[in-house]
């Protein structure tokens, strides 16, 4: 088994769906036998978040207690430490102490290249995770240390393919998908109401950060988030029955406006703060939920990247069906069942009213797609292959 050291975002921006995207690799590690070391520095000026009131401030000690409560909630031997770049002060271990770990450690993990440090340059073997196709290759994210890797991963899965359009930036970057832990989400696939009227009544829903961090112009055109791609989809709720509801977060003010539009045209809103300030009231909704129905950033689409949800990973692990916007996922992962794909507003409607038709048999076949496609038996093995083990220039990234 390895020493690994992951580096991500989780003691900074500690709301629920932030830190199950990381957290799956840590526990998923840990469950494979790894000694894991979380690693994470600050990065810029004021970029701890306190999902309490809101605030950024350069204080760690609200992330770290979220990230150690998940460490003992789950049982992970895994060291936690915290470094001020600007500072040097260190959370979790004395600075000798992470050096020598980081010399010792057999890999580095650096999940969406929001860390860097210098003393990366330590461990022998460092890999970066692109979960951000598109706005990561253009230098929005992963920028610092750029050229310090030996590999580079994407969820963009249709990079180097040629119907996609995102630039490599002389990289090769290879596929891979985010992991879930199904064992967070275990909930009976069908309980008794599942069938009757009290399941049917739930809505789809997801949880949607509504601009992000905003579009971009690259090459003269215009890359955008999820607002534009909801916006397209304004009158869905006219055309069926079912009850879609978002539960968005972002700027109050503008998602106060956005939220009149959207429930004047049929959607259900919800406040995507609350929901996402605790890991139990996050998984309870998503369980609670009939399904997931969602769009992806427009410039996922616009590149046809193939990059699948971190989110919605959790909803089929859950053993609930997800409709979701195309991106080119549906060149590598098998849909109609459990997975349902659209790309207009007369697809998403056909969508919703086949997962109706059939609801129990699409909800097996999600937990069925969560075990064979994103379970960290099958994504973080194969990840691992081929960085520690293999010299294949080329490895397929799902079982066939």
């Amino acid at each position: 088994m390895a020493r690994i050291v992951v580096c991500g975002y989780m003691i900074r921006h500690p709301v629920a769906g932030n830190l199950l995207a990381y957290f799956h690799y840590v526990l998923g590690l840990h469950n494979l036998g790894h000694e894991v070391l979380y690693l994470e520095e600050s990065g810029w000026f004021q970029s701890c978040y306190n999902p309490i009131n809101h605030n950024y401030n350069d204080a760690p000690q609200v992330g770290l207690q979220a990230v150690q409560a998940l460490i003992n909630t789950y049982g992970v031997n895994a060291t936690v430490c915290y470094v001020n770049r600007d500072t040097g002060t260190v959370y979790g271990a004395d600075w000798q102490e992470i050096k020598q770990m980081l010399k010792t450690a057999d890999l580095l993990l650096n999940i969406g290249g929001v860390c860097w440090l210098p003393e990366f340059l330590l461990c022998k073997h460092r890999v970066l995770i692109d979960m951000d196709p598109f706005f990561t290759q253009i230098g929005t994210f992963a920028a610092e240390g750029r050229n310090e890797y030996h590999a580079y991963f994407s969820y963009g899965v249709n990079i180097g393919q040629p119907n996609c359009g995102i630039p490599s930036d002389g990289i090769k970057w290879l596929p891979t998908v985010p992991p879930v832990v199904p064992e967070i989400w275990k909930t009976p696939i069908l309980t008794p109401e599942d069938s009757g009227e009290e399941r049917a009544n739930l809505p789809f829903t997801t949880i949607a950060n509504w601009n992000a961090y905003g579009g971009v112009t690259y090459k003269g055109e215009h890359y955008g988030q999820k607002d534009q791609e909801f916006m397209r989809l304004l009158e869905l709720p006219s055309y069926c029955s079912q009850k879609l509801e978002l539960a968005l977060a972002g700027k109050d003010a503008e998602i106060a406006e956005v939220a009149k539009s959207l429930q004047a045209a049929g959607w259900l809103i919800r406040d995507g703060k609350e929901i996402s300030a605790s890991l139990s009231t996050y998984i309870t909704y998503l369980t609670s939920s009939r399904g997931e129905f969602s769009v992806a950033k427009q410039a996922y689409v616009k590149t046809r990247s193939g990059w699948f949800s971190d989110r919605s990973v959790c909803y089929l692990a859950a053993g609930r069906p997800v409709i979701l916007q195309d991106t080119g996922f549906s060149d590598w992962l098998p849909t109609g069942q459990g997975v349902l794909v659209f790309s207009c507003l007369q697809e998403a409607v056909g969508c919703i009213e086949r997962v109706n038709t059939n609801y129990q048999a699409h909800c097996q076949a999600a937990g069925e797609l969560a075990e064979q496609f994103f379970s960290y038996k099958v994504v973080l093995p194969r990840l691992l292959e081929t960085v520690l083990t293999t010299t294949r220039t080329h490895l397929s990234p799902f079982p066939v």
